[in-house]
């Protein structure tokens, strides 16, 4: 008898999907069938079940992830009071038996978006009102969907098992073996270049629902990113493109730049932001000033300090008194701190300034497509709008490309990115760059153990998270990562 069961009902005064938490996704028995067929049977359903999608992301069980899996291994946080297994990954210091390594709620969401693309076209044949237009713009919210949360995946574990049907039958695989990470590359761009024809440029009701729904924008910025995560410059620079020619989204006015972005949210420069009716528990934990988790790494104040009109510093980016990130945890500029109630920020995945400066990195980086000029003035847009002066003059590749991380460093800063950027600096060339991981340990070490620290991020497999032991313990086919076997 399988263990572990997810169960989705239909409720349908309330339009929601109700999930009930299971330890493993990959252990998932079949919905009962007359359930399923009971609740497709209108454009009403399908859209509650489209919103189960995005419902599924908003748990902390899913954003601490998204979050802390692109910081923790990088540069920009220390830990005040984080658990063993954040702490350990820190260090890069990891074991199966790390839980913030379990991928379940990832796979949660995935599979609300199989359902969705399983049993919408059976709601159109019973609904006549249901258009054939809306069918396909649900199911590609669902697919954008599906392929964001597989580029998270494959970032962090670089082979997981792909899994593109609803496990809501007896014939569904209950112990998939991983894909490579080629194939679930291929998968990701082959289902966003399908789904951004059928997606919406936007959305009229608010820039909340704009915002916090699958678009074109959203679709190609997720696209972007994969192609220049796997090195196709050019079709980097070809997706950054269209989204720029959307014509949709701009940078903030730099003396906006907190209040806009991350104070007010949902703004000109948001593509796609994570929506919170209620608290956002990931960034109230991990940042509340007077009991934080994390705090800025030590040299932040030095990393904003060369511009001194940066408006992304002190009450910006960080909180110098309180030693706190700022981003998330301010109200505005004379230092007010948001109440433990008062965190009902967005989530943000994607915005405009990440775009440029993709796109400035695969114009460093194309053989076809190289233009350095470009990819300064790119860089510089975003320079120049939070110092107020250009950023000086550089043409040679390896001075941009330093310029192009540093960029990122300071716009980014502790928005989920940072580790993948040095991890993707680094591993270009065979790992030409590996001292950008290296560089790590003399950030994280303390006085007497920095050789010991070095030597966990100086196996190249090990920048790649493990499975967490539970899932292999329950599939015979999966196969853990090699680093991690004994």
């Amino acid at each position: 008898m399988k263990r572990n069961i997810i169960k989705i009902y239909a409720i349908i005064p309330i339009l929601c999907i109700t999930l009930f938490s299971c330890d493993s996704y990959l252990e998932l028995e079949p919905q009962d069938s007359l359930i399923q067929q009971e609740f497709w049977q209108n454009k009403e359903q399908v859209s509650a079940a489209l919103a189960g999608c995005y419902a599924s992301m908003n748990q902390s069980g899913f954003t601490d992830r998204v979050l802390l899996w692109g910081e923790l291994r990088g540069d920009m946080l220390v830990s005040l009071r984080a658990g063993n297994d954040q702490n350990n990954m820190l260090k890069n210091f990891m074991f199966p038996s790390n839980g913030f390594t379990n991928w379940s709620t990832l796979y949660k969401t995935i599979n609300h978006c199989n359902l969705v693309l399983t049993y919408a076209d059976q709601a159109q044949v019973n609904d006549l009102s249901f258009t054939e237009q809306e069918l396909r713009r649900i199911k590609a919210e669902a697919i954008t969907i599906r392929s964001l949360v597989y580029s998270i995946l494959v970032k962090n574990f670089r082979e997981v098992p792909l899994i593109l049907t609803a496990t809501a039958d007896t014939d569904t695989d209950f112990y998939p073996a991983k894909n490579t990470e080629d194939e679930i590359i291929a998968q990701i761009i082959s289902d966003l270049e399908a789904a951004v024809n059928d997606l919406n440029l936007g959305f009229a009701q608010s820039p909340a629902h704009d915002k916090g729904k699958m678009t074109k924008g959203a679709a190609l910025a997720i696209l972007a990113d994969i192609y220049l995560w796997d090195e196709q410059y050019d079709n980097c620079i070809d997706a950054t493109t269209r989204l720029v020619n959307l014509n949709k989204y701009n940078l903030v006015d730099g003396a906006n730049w907190f209040n806009d972005i991350f104070f007010e949210g949902n703004s000109d420069e948001g593509i796609f932001e994570l929506q919170f009716s209620d608290i956002n528990a990931t960034l109230r934990n991990a940042f509340q000033v007077g009991n934080p988790t994390y705090a800025p790494f030590s040299g932040i104040f030095e990393l904003y300090n060369e511009f001194p009109d940066d408006v992304r510093g002190n009450f910006a980016t960080y909180g110098m008194f309180q030693n706190t990130v700022f981003k998330y945890a301010g109200v505005d500029a004379t230092g007010v701190y948001r109440g433990a109630d008062q965190y009902y920020n967005t989530f943000i995945f994607y915005r405009y300034a990440d775009v440029l400066l993709m796109q400035a990195e695969a114009y460093i980086l194309s053989t076809t497509n190289k233009d350095l000029n470009k990819a300064y003035a790119l860089i510089n847009q975003v320079h120049e709008r939070a110092v107020g002066t250009p950023l000086e003059q550089i043409t040679t590749e390896g001075e941009l490309l330093n310029a192009l991380l540093l960029e990122r460093q300071k716009e980014l800063a502790f928005e989920g990115k940072r580790w993948y950027d040095l991890l993707r600096f680094a591993k270009r060339n065979d790992f030409e760059n590996q001292y950008l991981i290296l560089d790590l340990a003399a950030v994280k070490a303390g006085p007497d153990d920095y050789e010991q620290i070095l030597s966990y991020f100086s196996e190249k497999e090990s920048y790649y998270l493990p499975i967490y032991l539970n899932e292999v313990n329950l599939n015979p086919n999966l196969i853990q990562n090699p680093y991690y076997e004994n």
